[in-house]
């Protein structure tokens, strides 16, 4: 006898729409990774991850040199006052990235199509008293092909590359019910079609 699984109920606030966003982008991210055949990007994580320890390093790095030398000498004030200048500097850095790249983006990934690499960007937006998921949705493919030489070896070539940029919006009450759950099947249904919508609009 098998025992078929359903996906666990998300049920939010529905007043609140932080967490209708988040619910949403929840269940996004998990469809691209495990119905949609994307491979999740942590690029943007990794960065300011990596923008983060270097700041952390250089303040670890100034406080250990004031710990072994006195803080009356002017190399220790000078050293301390490097280090510090440089963790605000990779913190100013990490929230600029955040802000001027980052942006709204909560899913990049990539996957294989016949025609080469396909990557997705997806970012999601809710305004102020507007009870509406807006969707921001990025493709970009890489075409290659491949070519037999007259030695009989294949070789493979890049023809270019191609992007193509969508925006959908959708009311959160077509996706959660009155108790504040999802309805993970029409949310999926949409998602279906806004990606159809846009992988037509891509290979055109």
């Amino acid at each position: 006898m098998t025992t078929e699984t359903h996906p666990r109920a998300i049920k939010v606030d529905k007043s609140n729409l932080l967490d209708l966003k988040s619910a949403c982008d929840d269940a996004l991210k998990e469809y691209l990774e495990t119905k949609g055949g994307y491979k999740q990007s942590h690029k943007h994580t990794d960065i300011k991850l990596i923008l983060g320890y270097l700041g952390c390093a250089f303040a670890a790095a100034g406080s250990y040199y004031g710990y072994i030398h006195p803080f009356e000498l002017p190399a220790t004030k000078f050293w301390t006052g490097v280090s510090v200048v440089l963790y605000y500097l990779f913190n100013v850095l990490m929230m600029a990235y955040a802000y001027l790249v980052e942006k709204d983006t909560v899913f990049t990934g990539y996957k294989s199509t016949p025609h080469g690499t396909q990557t997705i960007s997806v970012g999601s937006s809710v305004k102020s008293y507007n009870p509406y998921y807006d969707i921001d949705l990025r493709m970009d493919s890489s075409r290659s092909s491949s070519s037999t030489s007259s030695a009989g070896t294949a070789k493979t070539t890049t023809k270019g590359k191609k992007s193509t940029h969508q925006q959908f919006s959708t009311a959160f009450q077509y996706w959660f019910d009155e108790d504040g759950v999802l309805a993970q099947d029409q949310f999926e249904a949409d998602i279906v079609k806004f990606l159809a919508n846009t992988e037509a609009t891509h290979i055109e």
